[in-house]
C-alpha cells in the first residue's frame, strides 16, 4: 500500500521490507526522558484470547515500554483473578485496572454526582484508565490499541509511536487494510466514508470535513499522543469514541502536527456481524458514529433540521451504493482470492441508512447531543482530591 500521497493529514505508508529496528533504538533512547505507556481496553473474553496472549508476550519484550495499562471492563471478581494471571508475564510493567471493583465503582459514582458520564462502554473504560494514568504521572506518551489484534507485533507499536516520540508530532493515528477471503471494515467502507461525502455534498467543503475524510482508517482503535493532551480530551462514552477523539484532536492540535501511519500490511482481529437490530453490533456502532457527527456539526453552528437529516440519509444511500459497485470491481481484480457478496453489501448499506434515522431521533431527544465524558482536567477541578481517590481505588486490588 506504499505511496507518497497525502492531502490534509501527513501520511506515512508502509514500505515493504523496511527494517524498523533502527527507529526502535531511537525510541528506546528517547524513552529514557519521555517514558512510554500502552493502554488496552478489554473485556475478559478478549483478554483471555490467543490474540492478547501474543500481545502480552510482545509488550513484555519491548524495552521502551515502561507500563502497560489494561482496562478490564464488565468483569466479575473471578474473571479479575484470572486476568491477573494472564497479565503476569508483563511483570512490573503490568497495571490491571478493574473497572468493576467496589472501590472504583464508588469513585465513579462520586464523580457522577457532579458530572454526567454517559452510558458505560469502550469510551468510559478508556476514560477511567486515562484518569489513573494522568494522576500517576508515570508516563509521558501513551499509545492506545485494542486487545483482539491477531496480526500484532513489535513493529506495529514502533511505527505507531515513533512520530510522537521522535518526529515532533502531537498525535499519531494508525491505519491499515482489513481483508482475508473477503473485505472487512464495513462500518468504515460502507458507512463512514459515504457519510462524510454526503456531508460535503450538503454542507460544502470545510476544513473539518476535509480533515475527517483524509484519514485512511478513521475508525481504527490505534493512536498515540502525549498524556498532557489526553487529559484535556472530551469524547463520547459509546462507539462514537474514534470520531469524537479525531474531532477533539482537531480542536486542540494543529493539523500539521497530526499524522497517520500505516502499521501493518494486513490487519486482522475479531469480526462482528451486522445483524438486524439497531441497538447491537455494527448497527449500534454506526448509530453512535452518526449521532457523534451530528453533535459535533451542531456544536459548530450547523443547523440540522428534520428535512436536512432526511436528505443526509437519502444522499448517503446514493454514495454508499456507488461504493458497493467500486468494491465489487476491486474484488474482481483479485478474483479467486477475495469473495464478494453484492446482495449482502447492499443489505448492509440499507441497514446503515436506518441507523442514520435512528441517530437522528436520538440526536433530537438529547438536548446536548452525544453523551460526552468530561475531560479529566475538569474532573480534577470540580472534585477536590478525586485523583488521589481514583489512584487508591485502582491500587486496592
Amino acid at each position: 500500500m506504499a505511496d507518497f500521497h497525502y492531502n490534509v493529514v501527513p501520511t506515512f505508508s508502509l514500505l515493504t521490507g523496511a527494517d524498523v529496528s533502527r527507529i526502535e533504538q531511537k525510541i528506546l533512547c528517547t524513552s529514557q526522558k519521555i517514558p512510554v505507556g500502552v493502554l488496552i481496553p478489554a473485556l475478559f473474553r478478549d483478554l483471555s484470547g490467543d490474540a492478547m496472549k501474543n500481545i502480552i508476550e510482545v509488550l513484555a519484550e519491548t524495552e521502551y515500554v515502561k507500563r502497560v495499562y489494561i482496562a478490564l471492563d464488565q468483569a466479575d471478581e473471578e474473571e479479575y483473578r484470572k486476568a491477573k494471571e494472564i497479565v503476569a508475564p508483563l511483570n512490573k510493567k503490568a497495571c490491571l485496572i478493574w473497572n468493576d471493583s467496589p472501590e472504583l465503582k464508588q469513585v465513579i459514582a462520586m464523580i457522577e454526582e457532579h458530572l454526567p458520564l454517559g452510558p458505560r462502554g469502550k469510551g468510559r473504560s478508556v476514560w477511567t484508565a486515562l484518569g489513573y494514568i494522568t494522576g500517576k504521572n508515570e508516563v509521558a506518551v501513551i499509545a492506545f490499541h485494542d486487545a483482539d489484534i491477531i496480526t500484532y507485533n513489535k513493529a506495529f507499536l514502533t511505527r505507531l509511536i515513533f512520530p510522537v516520540m521522535n518526529l515532533g508530532f502531537q498525535f499519531s493515528k494508525g491505519y491499515y487494510i482489513r481483508y482475508k477471503t473477503k473485505f472487512y471494515g464495513r462500518v468504515t467502507r460502507l458507512f463512514y466514508f459515504p457519510l462524510v461525502r454526503t456531508l460535503k455534498d450538503i454542507l460544502g467543503t470545510t476544513e473539518f470535513l476535509d480533515y475527517l475524510s483524509d484519514f485512511r482508517y478513521p475508525l481504527s482503535g490505534e493512536f498515540a499522543t502525549f498524556v498532557s493532551q489526553a487529559r484535556m480530551l472530551r469524547y463520547p462514552s459509546d462507539w462514537g469514541i474514534e470520531v469524537g477523539l479525531l474531532s477533539e484532536i482537531y480542536r486542540i492540535v494543529r493539523v500539521s502536527q497530526v499524522c497517520q501511519v500505516e502499521l501493518v500490511e494486513r490487519y486482522d482481529h475479531k469480526h462482528q456481524e451486522a445483524g438486524t437490530e439497531m441497538d447491537k453490533g455494527l448497527n449500534k456502532m454506526a448509530t453512535d458514529i452518526a449521532r457523534t457527527f451530528f453533535s459535533y456539526l451542531s456544536s459548530n453552528g450547523v443547523i440540522l433540521t428534520h428535512d436536512m437529516l432526511t436528505t443526509i440519509r437519502l444522499t448517503y444511500l446514493k454514495h454508499a451504493r456507488e461504493s458497493v459497485g467500486i468494491y465489487e470491481s476491486y474484488a474482481k481484480i483479485y478474483s479467486g482470492t477475495i469473495s464478494f457478496d453484492f446482495h449482502e453489501e447492499l443489505s448492509t448499506v440499507e441497514l446503515f441508512a436506518q441507523t442514520i434515522e435512528a441517530a437522528s431521533l436520538d440526536f433530537y431527544q438529547h438536548a446536548y447531543g452525544s453523551p460526552m465524558i468530561p475531560e479529566w482536567k475538569r474532573v480534577g477541578a470540580a472534585i477536590d482530591g478525586i485523583m488521589e481517590k481514583l489512584i487508591q481505588a485502582v491500587e486496592t486490588y
